[in-house]
């Protein structure tokens, strides 16, 4: 028999589960469906009643007589008998089903509802969704006829049931009708997750020169320029109609180590957010490109966007594409004619609302205040909406200091007398120039004062954002690639064998998608043609692909060395005080080597915003949780949703907001992927005796085994590497053996390898310790979160490294 996970009831076949699941439980299709086999101590869970059902009868087939399991009368099974064991399973729900004579029409409902959404969420037009739900209309009602015909022709035509009969299917409704219009299912949507619609502000007329279909002639057509804006009151109400969020509100803690955005001094120093804990932590995230078609009209449909994330919320979950929500969609050419403060004018009205009245949330018996906590996004974005040059040639092109070009090529600390940092006051000076004397466009690099100054609780000149991915992933990685790989074709190897050794190594599995493809070294400027997550995996990897032919003492390797042990602390998740003061010395020694071998060559403006990056950490924590690589993943959202050009900003928003509202409806944040399970007695597992003790079950007892599993993201296989651990600062790597699901949760068989640094290869290297240590982990209390490969470096097939971009503390 087969066990109902909610109730423990039992029933004889998947159907009659499946339908008191259903009926009693309400239990409906949809993307937050989670059914738990319970059969046997089993604890996998289950998306769709697809999936459980081959689940069931694969793994559980043995539960029950078999006609029982399948609900199918075997050959030799007498009519008689079957219809008594059908009376039998039957009524083994009707004492719970027995006021239940059908879905509910609600539920119904939803499970259309889902349909939709899901459609729509993956970018399917609009049209295309309309022509599906129409055929599924129709579908159903052919459905009900034929059922209906069939039914009546198993009844004598004088049987008494049949206009009962019939009136009940004449009564039966069919839900696609109530959602075949674009109206109906998004005013349905607007009531169940309460879509925060998009709004068309109007920015002025501009005159388009258009041809005349029935003249031929070209004329000047007028057309209003808008842009679009979401209310941030209304999505941060949005967004805490969700209890995860709320509960996750009130769960943030301050840590001795920089960690998170609340272990930096701005945070702990601003008179909002240090003395009110439910103070809402706004990140903005500005850049002028975000679907940029290909095509002879490229330039008329470059779109701008607005995103912001909160704060307040754990990285892991704002690292979700849709937690990162839009703010404003416009067009580029309005931001050169019109500025961006018109674009930012109603958000700062909302933003002013909320520092001063609130906004009402669940969690609060109060309104909660808040304010901006940091401008993000790419050099030239933050230049733009911050009110400084817009060029990075010009003499002054730093947003934190008053360095000029020239004294940018020997200055490499904040601590050198010939620095000076800008600060709010130095900025009003400034300012305050600029309208004393109208003919002047800047004064030390500041074009204008930001409406952002506006506001109460923030300034421009506080904004200790940077941009790593820009700045080092595909600026200052690249050019120094660029010059080693020159300088070892020069020495070393040729360019042919070069260019060999770097497509044929194996960077291992988690880093398939990121190797590099193409490496231009011809082409002009100071890049190789590679992306930004191609550059991380091709640099950490430069050590294992080329060490074996550089001497240890090579200066131009020292150099690449430095520039590794910088982006190990800059991209790392926890980060000392004492790591902030080793960064600034290594990027010290780093500029200085640069100039010492490269006399001839410039540093990148890219170079100089390193030596802010120390005091930047101790401002807002950890840099990794503001650079732009995932703001930039949420443009593929609209890039794949751009079908047509016709009303592009509104078209886009709406069908964002839709998405968005869809995902947090049915957000789990512990969700749990894993391959296919394979059910084992314990005692047939290599190391038994520990992962009984660990689990606390019987040497006797049966567990799931996977292959791999997925946890908030995470990829772990058997065979990978993960961190279980530190000795003297050295991160303990131990290999996964197995990986076993137990009461919903993932435990991994590990064995413990001993770890010492490798300082040539920048890399751990890794051996199993004799006699074998195995340690038996839950996922959630591994070191560190991620998964590592296991390498070789070229030419060698003895010795094994796990590389790692970042410092494991």
């Amino acid at each position: 028999m087969l066990t109902c996970f909610l109730c423990t009831s039992s029933f004889g076949s998947p159907l009659l589960l499946f339908r008191h699941l259903k009926l009693i439980h309400g239990m409906y299709p949809g993307k937050n469906l989670r059914l738990k086999c319970g059969q046997a101590g089993c604890c996998l869970q289950f998306s769709s009643y697809s999936g459980f059902r081959r689940h069931l009868i694969k793994i559980h087939s043995s539960v029950g007589d078999r006609f029982d399991f399948y609900h199918t009368p075997s050959s030799h099974d007498s009519e008689e008998q079957n219809s008594q064991s059908l009376n039998d399973t039957m009524a083994s729900t009707s004492s719970q089903c027995q006021s239940v004579e059908a879905v509910p029409s609600t539920h119904k409902k939803d499970m259309c509802a889902s349909i939709i959404a899901k459609l729509l969420a993956s970018g399917v037009p609009n049209t295309v969704v309309l022509s599906t739900i129409e055929n599924l209309e129709e579908f159903v009602e052919d459905l009900h006829s034929d059922i209906k015909d069939h039914v009546l022709n198993l009844l004598p035509s004088n049987n008494t049931s049949r206009p009962a009969i019939e009136e009940l299917f004449e009564s039966l409704d069919n839900p696609f009708s109530e959602l075949n219009s674009d109206t109906k299912w998004k005013k349905y949507f607007r009531e169940k997750w309460g879509v925060v619609d998009p709004v068309e502000l109007h920015l002025g007329v501009r005159y388009d020169t258009r041809r005349n279909n029935k003249t031929g002639n070209y004329e000047q057509v007028p057309v209003n320029n808008k842009f679009i804006y979401i209310p941030i009151l209304k999505t941060l109400q949005f967004i805490f109609r969700n209890e995860k969020n709320c509960e996750m509100m009130q769960t943030c803690t301050q840590s001795d180590i920089y960690e998170d955005f609340c272990d930096g001094s701005y945070f702990k120093n601003h008179p909002l957010f240090s003395t009110n804990k439910f103070a809402l932590q706004i990140q903005l995230y500005f850049e002028f490109e975000c679907a940029n078609p290909l095509g002879s009209k490229k330039g008329i449909h470059k779109i701008g966007c607005l995103y912001f994330i909160l704060r307040n919320l754990a990285p892991k979950v704002n690292s979700a594409l849709m937690n990162i929500h839009l703010v404003s969609l416009f067009h580029a050419q309005d931001v050169k004619k019109y500025g961006i403060d018109e674009i930012l004018k109603p958000l700062i009205r909302d933003l002013k609302i909320l520092e001063t009245v609130g906004v009402a949330v669940p969690f609060a018996d109060q309104p909660v205040r808040g304010t901006l906590a940091l401008i993000t996004g790419d050099n030239l974005g933050m230049h733009s909406i911050l009110g400084f040059l817009e060029s990075f040639s010009a003499n002054y092109f730093c947003r934190f200091c008053l360095i000029d070009k020239s004294s940018a090529q020997f200055v490499f600390s904040e601590d050198d007398p010939n620095l000076t940092l800008l600060s709010p006051v130095l900025n009003d000076q400034h300012f305050a120039s600029l309208e004393d004397d109208p003919t002047l466009t800047s004064s030390f690099g500041i074009k204008r004062k930001s409406i952002l100054n506006t506001l109460q609780y923030f300034n421009t000149g506080e904004n200790y954002a940077v941009d790593i991915m820009h700045d080092i992933l595909e600026g200052v990685g690249q050019y120094e690639i660029k010059l080693l790989f020159e300088y070892l074709i020069q020495h070393f190897i040729s360019k042919e064998s070069l260019l060999n050794r770097i497509y044929a190594f194996n960077y291992g599995y988690m880093e398939t998608k990121n190797k590099p493809t193409i490496i231009n070294l011809d082409c002009g400027g100071h890049g190789i043609g590679l992306n930004a997550s191609q550059t991380l995996c091709l640099i950490t990897n430069i050590p294992l692909i080329f060490g074996d032919l550089v001497p240890e003492d090579d200066l131009h390797w020292h150099l690449l060395l430095l520039l590794l042990n910088i982006i190990n602390i800059v991209f790392s998740y926890s980060i000392t005080e004492g790591m902030t003061v080793y960064l600034k010395h290594l990027i010290i020694e780093h500029h200085k080597l640069f100039k010492e071998l490269y006399p001839s060559n410039n540093l990148l403006p890219k170079h100089h915003f390193m030596v802010h990056y120390p005091r930047c950490i101790r401002k807002v924590g950890p840099l990794i949780h503001i650079w732009t690589m995932r703001f930039e993943a949420k443009h593929k959202f609209f890039k794949d949703s751009v079908k047509n050009f016709k009303n592009l900003t509104i078209s886009l928003a709406n069908k964002h907001q839709f998405a968005v509202a869809y995902h947090w409806e049915c957000l789990s944040l512990k969700t749990v992927e894993s391959g296919p399970v394979k059910i084992s007695s314990l005692d047939t597992l290599e190391f038994s005796e520990d992962v009984s003790s660990t689990l606390q079950v019987d040497s006797q007892a049966t567990v799931n085994l996977t292959k791999w599993v997925r946890c908030c993201g995470v990829e772990y296989r058997v065979g990978l590497f993960v961190c279980t651990g530190t000795n003297e600062n050295v991160p303990l790597f131990s290999k996964i053996t197995s990986i076993i699901l137990h009461n919903g949760k993932v435990f991994f068989v590990l064995i413990e390898h001993e770890t010492c640094f490798h300082d040539h290869f920048h890399a751990f290297q890794v051996s199993e310790n004799l006699p074998r240590k195995v340690l038996v982990v839950e996922s959630e209390r591994l070191r560190h979160f991620k998964s590592f490969d296991s390498q070789m470096s070229y030419g060698c097939d003895s010795q094994f490294y796990v590389l790692s971009e970042s410092c494991i503390i």
